[in-house]
C-alpha cells in the first residue's frame, strides 16, 4: 500500500497549476501501487516528491537522486559479488530498518548495459514489497527509446506500469526561467571571460568519466568552475551527454556552478534538441537568479525538475 502526505501539505502560497494539482491529490491519496511523475522540464516534480517524501508517515523511507543511487548500487553490487539482492539490501539500509518506501528523482534508461541492472534492481525492489515513487522527464514508454535495445527492456517497462501509477506533470510553464529558487547553483554563471584555474570541458566531457567521477569530484566543494565550454551542437552526442550528467550531478548537489564559455548561453543549445537537452537548458537558464530574487519575491513558484 502506498503511504500518503497529508493533502495540506502542499498547500503553499504559490498556487499550483492544474497538473501540480492533480499529481498532489495523488501523493496523498491511498493507493496500492507507487507513483511514477513523468513531464517535462521545470514543472515542479522535484518539488512535489520533496514535500511528500519530508511528510508522509514512515520512519524507513530513502529519498535518492538517480545518478547517485546508480553509483552506490553499481559499488554494492561489486562489493556484494554480483549479488543484486545483497546489494539491494545495502542500499535500502536506514538507521531503523531497510527502507519500504525509496523515492526517486530523475528516473531515467539510456544504456543498455544499465537497463539490464536496473530491470534487475526492479524485480528485487519489487519481490521486497518496496514502495517507489520516482520523478522523470520520460514517460515509461520512452524509455531507453534506442531501437537496437529497446525490445529487450519492454517487458520492464510494462512492470513498471503495473506495478506504479503513472501521472503526467506537464503543466504549461518551466518555472526555472523565473529564477526565485536561491539556491546555491543558481547563483552561479555564465560568462564569455577567460578564466585560469578550474576544470576545462574538454578535461571533464570528451575523457570516459562516469557520472560517479563527477559525484567525487564534488563530494566537499561548495563550487566549481568550468571552463571553454563549446557550442553544444560542436561536440559528440557523448560528450554533450556527459555535460548534461555533470550539470545534473552539480544542480541536485546544489554546487555553485560558474561556466566560462565560447558562446552566449543562448546560443549554446542551438540545433540541438531531446529531453536531455531541455533539462539540460533549463537548469543553466537559472545561473545568476539568485541576483534576481529579489524581485521574484512575489512571484513564489515551486522547486522544479
Amino acid at each position: 500500500m502506498r503511504p500518503t502526505a497529508p493533502r495540506c501539505t502542499f498547500d503553499t502560497d504559490f498556487i499550483l497549476d492544474d497538473a501540480q494539482a492533480a499529481a498532489a491529490d495523488a501523493l496523498s491519496t491511498p493507493g496500492k501501487k507507487g507513483l511514477y511523475l513523468w513531464g517535462p522540464v521545470g514543472r515542479g516534480k522535484t518539488w512535489l516528491l520533496d514535500t511528500y517524501f519530508d511528510n508522509v508517515d514512515v520512519t524507513a523511507k530513502k529519498r535518492v537522486h538517480f545518478h547517485s543511487f546508480f553509483r552506490d548500487l553499481h559499488a554494492a553490487y561489486f562489493r556484494r559479488n554480483f549479488s543484486i539482492d545483497a546489494a539491494i539490501y545495502d542500499i535500502l539500509s536506514t538507521e531503523s530498518s531497510p527502507a519500504s518506501l525509496l523515492c526517486f528523482d530523475e528516473f531515467h534508461v539510456h544504456d543498455i548495459g544499465d537497463a539490464r541492472l536496473i530491470t534487475r534492481m526492479l524485480d528485487a525492489l519489487f519481490a521486497r514489497g518496496v514502495v517507489l515513487v520516482v520523478t522523470s522527464n520520460y514517460a515509461p514508454d520512452e524509455l531507453l527509446p534506442n531501437p537496437l535495445f529497446r525490445p529487450t527492456f519492454l517487458p520492464t517497462i510494462e512492470k513498471l506500469k503495473d506495478e506504479l501509477d503513472v501521472v503526467c506533470v506537464d503543466g504549461p510553464v518551466d518555472y526555472r526561467p523565473a529564477g526565485a529558487s536561491g539556491s546555491r547553483f543558481a547563483s552561479g554563471s555564465w560568462s564569455l571571460e577567460p578564466v585560469s584555474g578550474g576544470h576545462t570541458f574538454a578535461e571533464l566531457c570528451y575523457a570516459a568519466r562516469s557520472t560517479g567521477d563527477y559525484l567525487q569530484m564534488i563530494e566537499t566543494a561548495t563550487s566549481v568552475t568550468v571552463t571553454e565550454i563549446p557550442a553544444l551542437a560542436s561536440v559528440d552526442e557523448f560528450a554533450a551527454q556527459r555535460f548534461a550528467n555533470l550539470v545534473d550531478v552539480l544542480y541536485d548537489r546544489d554546487v555553485r556552478a560558474d561556466f566560462h564559455a565560447l558562446v552566449p548561453l543562448h546560443e549554446f543549445a542551438v540545433r540541438c534538441s531531446g529531453l536531455d537537452t531541455d533539462r539540460l537548458v533549463s537548469r543553466l537558464s537559472e545561473l545568476g537568479s539568485s541576483s534576481r530574487k529579489c524581485a521574484a519575491d512575489s512571484v513564489r513558484i515551486p522547486g522544479s525538475q
